[in-house]
């Protein structure tokens, strides 16, 4: 879970969105998403809720490429 909270590209999707609440789809595919797509796969349901909302939000925004 650190790993994906850590990860270079998901910081930059929360840096483009505004505050965590709306996503920018013209930018969507700016974003090399596959190894963290790879690390989000390998989290039980559970680990994926304690995230929180923004991350699971981000997550959402990119796995609906």
């Amino acid at each position: 879970m650190q790993t994906i909270e850590n990860n270079s590209v998901l910081k930059e999707i929360l840096a483009d969105s505004f505050g965590g609440i709306m996503y920018n789809e013209a930018n969507k595919d700016k974003y090399d998403t596959e190894e963290l797509l790879k690390e989000w796969k390998q989290l039980s349901a559970s680990e994926r809720e304690s995230l929180g909302g923004i991350v699971n939000g981000a997550m959402n925004f990119i796995s609906n490429k």
